[in-house]
């Protein structure tokens, strides 16, 4: 005799995307891209600044909350305005982690 369970079984999420919000500027011929999204364990949220002037690369700075994390982009923003540079492109995407 058949054994039938009902029920809907679980999906599992094997989606390893997350979704980055990704401001370009520029300023002449230079380019800072700054990206917001969550980290690798969706513990903290990311800003990463990669300005031309730093050697090292990419800067992160990590925020309990999107909230926290959007008001220091919104100061970024306003200093890169006020030194000259102008909003190129925004995007939002899901991304590979």
């Amino acid at each position: 005799m058949p054994i039938c369970a009902a029920g809907a079984i679980p999906a599992i999420n094997t989606d390893t995307r997350v979704r980055v919000m990704r401001w370009t500027f520029r300023r002449d011929h230079e380019t800072v891209v700054c990206e917001l999204g969550l980290s690798r364990d969706d513990s903290a949220y990311e800003l990463r600044i990669a300005p031309p002037w730093n050697p090292v690369g990419m800067a992160t700075e990590l925020f309990d909350d999107a909230l926290a994390a959007f008001h220091r982009h919104t100061a970024v923003e306003r200093l890169l305005v006020q030194e000259g540079w102008s909003l190129e492109s925004y995007t939002s995407e899901r991304v590979l982690r």
